[in-house]
C-alpha cells in the first residue's frame, strides 16, 4: 500500500476513496480466498492508468467515456513500473494484471472467479453517494446512477454480489434524490 498510495493519489479525483472501497468488497466477495493479497493489490492499483491523465476537478461521464481508453492503455506499464522490484514474482504480477484488465473492461472471462470478485468489487463500490460525489461533478449523478441500472444485471457474477446490489442501487437513488 505505501507504493501504490502515492500513485494512485496522482489519479484522478476520488480514486484512491474508490480503490479503498473496492479492497473492503474484495475482502468481503473473497473472504478466505488463498490469492486474497493478489486480489487486494488488484483493486487497489486497478486504477493507476488515470495517473497524470486527468485533473483535479471532477469529471463529466462524457470525460470518463473519452479518457477511459487511455487509461486503460497505461495500466499495464504503471503497474510493471509500481510492482517490479517488490516481492512479487512474475507469476503474481501477471495475475495482478489480468485481474486490473478484467476490471478495465468491466467484464470477467467465464469460470474465471478472481475476476468475477474484483470486477464485481469494482462495480459494487461505485453504489455510494460518496463515490458520486468524489468523481463527478454533480450534474452526471443520474447519468452514472442509470448507466449503472442498465449494466450491474449483466455483469454481477458472484452469488453475493447478486444479493447485495439491488439494495445498494436503491439506496444510492434515495441518496441522489435527497442531494438533488
Amino acid at each position: 500500500i505505501s507504493l501504490i498510495g502515492p500513485e494512485i493519489l496522482r489519479c484522478r479525483p476520488g480514486d484512491w476513496e474508490h480503490a479503498k472501497r473496492v479492497v473492503e468488497w474484495i475482502k468481503k466477495l473473497g473472504e478466505k480466498r488463498k490469492d486474497l493479497p493478489l486480489l487486494i493489490t488488484a483493486g487497489y492499483i486497478h486504477d493507476i492508468g488515470w495517473r497524470d491523465l486527468f485533473g483535479d476537478n471532477n469529471m463529466t461521464f462524457t470525460e470518463l467515456l473519452r479518457n477511459e481508453p487511455q487509461a486503460n492503455a497505461n495500466s499495464e506499464t504503471y503497474i510493471r513500473e509500481v510492482l517490479e522490484g517488490t516481492d512479487f514474482d512474475i507469476l503474481e504480477i501477471e495475475t495482478i494484471l489480468r485481474l486490473v484488465s478484467a476490471v478495465d473492461k468491466h467484464e470477467s472471462t467465464p469460470d474465471n472467479d478472481d475476476e468475477e470478485i474484483m470486477v464485481d468489487a469494482d462495480q459494487l463500490s461505485k453504489l455510494c453517494i460518496d463515490h458520486l460525489n468524489e468523481k463527478y461533478e454533480k450534474s452526471e449523478w443520474i447519468k452514472m446512477y442509470e448507466m449503472l441500472t442498465r449494466e450491474l444485471p449483466n455483469k454481477i457474477r458472484t452469488e453475493k454480489a447478486k444479493s447485495v446490489y439491488p439494495q445498494l442501487l436503491a439506496s444510492l437513488k434515495e441518496s441522489i434524490d435527497f442531494l438533488k
